[in-house]
């Protein structure tokens, strides 16, 4: 049957028969998926979308199995068109099916897919998640390449997080528990690649250079476009790696590999990371004037692909520092740190999006059929009824960014937990309400997420920063309020007032806004204390912990200066009490709602997981 028409019938069974005769459809329209999936043209494109559509939202998908691959199929041939978040909405689908008929195989690859596709549209916390949700049901049906797939996601989901250290046990284990199956190849190809950049971006260069070399000779020679592009961003770290350990034959070698790949077939990708490659090796040999005009130029052709543009940067002020030119280098740290906020104010408009959409599109079972229908369709002229969002719906996004954005200081993850806690109990022993008590522990929750837009040299620099990258550090207040502001739910106001001005002082010593006294909204005010005693009280990279009676001294000490001297005062008090409360359990007490954060109790099913593996060797790679 010619797609046009079959699609067509699809439609008309939806449409106008309740879904009757869909099953035979179906059938017929998974025999001519692979030939739609390979098309370039456009217009087959639409055709599966909208096939996919009709059957996500038909109230009897049937046959089950199939109408769940078909969605997944689909939804995967959005990513390499940049349409991914387009696809969330089929992929949610079809793990609703899967889940409803207990088809434990479906929902295991829906969960792989859901999970690849988050990391992807940039909510890698879910992508952890749902990887983690694969790996115990592949394991459940003693699956192990499917173990191994998702872990592999799991991989590019902790590494798009900044937990490298995280995604490179992940990656180890991957490559130790499956390297001698042929039919893993892949995945253990794609955990070499992400142990590589995070070993990278750990300076960690031995491990680095090792994954990386292994990675470029398990790909071999290039057959096509797409795994060319790959092998040369794995040359590229390789090459890196070689320079953090001063190996001038390997980087030399690495970089005629990069610009002999790069000849062979031309795109603006292709040269741009050639380019890239080049000017490294230039920083690296001293020739900073040369490497300096390589990336002034390149920054007005690498705009439009982001992360070749954040190289860019870096590369910048790298070169700037080895110059010792530390204005210049402040300037290029400067537009990264504002590049990552765009970028992250960018993602989380993109997140709240998809979350309305949602909502806004009715659902079997649920709305009127024909309502269904229209959704579906999108009927020219046609008026969407605006469905309200529930504000827990924001709030759970909300939370595993902020939670991401903290993870690379705080491994535990719970810091936003602990600051929120102690920040209602504050509230409430000032003698406000209960209910805006309630309100400020969850607005405080998301007092950091402006972190998210750090890079991740200035968060995990052991030792102190400079006066420069200091000033560069102070601008996720204002990144936190951006992304705040993409929630128009009026109760994330408080979060966004704690957001940026919770480093304000109460003499005008503070930032961003230099704020004295009264002119500080309160909510800051109280939140600032929480988040200084609990960072006095746990470690950073650049700090060990301090006792509770150091954090007490030294906030009586700038009581006045720092903090309102009214609050510091019932501070101390408050948590005088919950120390001979609580005891030794005092952060197990103020981190208790943590417990229940899906994200969290991810992480630490995963780390059981990797524990019931075979252990790693010291010192154990390949």
């Amino acid at each position: 049957m010619e797609r046009d028409a079959l699609i067509g019938l699809i439609d008309a069974c939806v449409t106008e028969f309740d879904s009757d005769g869909l099953a035979d459809l179906a059938v017929q329209l998974r025999s001519q998926l692979p030939a739609l999936m390979k098309s370039s043209n456009t217009e087959d494109f639409k055709l599966m979308v909208q096939a996919a559509r009709l059957i996500a939202f038909s109230r009897n998908p049937e046959p089950v199995s199939i109408c769940i691959s078909i969605l997944l199929d689909i939804a995967a041939t959005h990513i390499p068109r940049g349409l991914a978040v387009d696809a969330i909405p089929l992929v949610e689908r079809a793990l609703d099916l899967a889940t409803d008929h207990n088809l434990k195989k479906e929902l295991r690859r829906a969960c792989n897919v859901y999970a690849a596709m988050s990391t992807e549209v940039g909510i890698p916390a879910r992508g952890v998640e749902f990887a983690l949700r694969a790996a115990v049901i592949a394991d459940e049906l003693d699956d192990q390449l499917s173990v191994a797939a998702a872990f592999s996601n799991m991989t590019a989901a902790l590494y798009s997080m900044g937990l490298y250290r995280e995604a490179i046990s992940v990656a180890l284990r991957v490559v130790k528990r499956f390297q001698s199956n042929p039919d893993c190849g892949g995945f253990v190809a794609n955990a070499r690649g992400n142990l590589a950049n995070a070993a990278l971006a750990l300076q960690n260069f031995p491990v680095a250079a090792d994954a990386a070399r292994v990675a470029c000779e398990s790909v071999g020679l290039p057959r096509d476009a797409h795994s060319l592009l790959n092998r040369v961003i794995m040359e590229g770290i390789w090459l890196k790696s070689s320079i953090g350990l001063d190996d001038r034959e390997t980087v030399e070698s690495r970089l005629k590999m990069i610009r002999d790949l790069s000849t062979a077939f031309k795109s603006p990708r292709l040269t741009l990371n050639r380019d890239l490659a080049e000017a490294a090796y230039e920083i690296y040999a001293g020739n900073l004037t040369v490497a300096v005009a390589k990336l002034l130029e390149m920054l007005k052709h690498s705009k439009g692909l982001p992360g070749i543009y954040r190289d860019n940067l870096v590369l910048l002020v790298k070169a700037y520092e080895k110059g010792h030119d530390h204005a210049g280098a402040l300037i290029y740290l400067g537009e990264l740190v504002e590049f990552l906020g765009r970028s992250q104010v960018a993602a989380v408009r993109s997140k709240l999006e998809v979350i309305r959409e949602s909502i806004q599109t009715p659902m079997p079972g649920k709305d009127d059929a024909d309502a269904v229908i229209t959704a579906i369709q999108q009927v020219p002229g046609t008026k969407k009824v605006e469905a309200e969002v529930p504000e827990s719906l924001y709030r759970d996004a909300l939370e595993r960014l902020a939670v991401s954005a903290e993870l690379r200081e705080d491994s535990f993850g719970r810091h936003a937990y602990r600051v929120g806690k102690l920040t209602g109990l504050l509230a409430n022993s000032l003698g406000f309400g209960h209910k805006f008590s309630e309100d400020i522990e969850l607005a405080a929750r998301l007092h950091d997420i402006g972190k998210l837009g750090i890079p991740d040299g200035l968060l995990m620099k052991p030792g102190k920063l400079t006066d420069a990258e200091f000033t560069v550090m102070q601008r996720h207040t204002t990144i936190g309020a951006r992304i705040l502001q993409q929630c128009s739910h009026p109760a994330f106001r408080l979060a966004e007032q704690i957001s940026l001005y919770h480093h304000e002082k109460w003499d005008g010593t503070g930032y961003p806004r230099g704020l004295k006294g009264d002119n500080i909204p309160e909510v800051a005010r109280i939140a600032a204390l929480a988040d200084v005693y609990d960072a006095l009280t746990h470690a950073r990279a650049y700090k060990h912990a301090w006792t509770h009676a150091e954090a007490v001294l030294e906030i009586e000490r700038t009581s006045g200066a720092h903090f309102e001297p009214r609050m510091v005062t019932a501070f101390i008090k408050l948590v005088d009490h919950l120390r001979r409360s609580h005891g030794e359990r005092f952060d197990d007490y103020l981190a208790e709602a943590g417990n229940h954060s899906s994200f969290i109790q991810a992480r630490d099913k995963m780390h059981q997981m990797l524990n019931e593996m075979e252990p790693l060797a010291p010192g154990e790679l390949l």
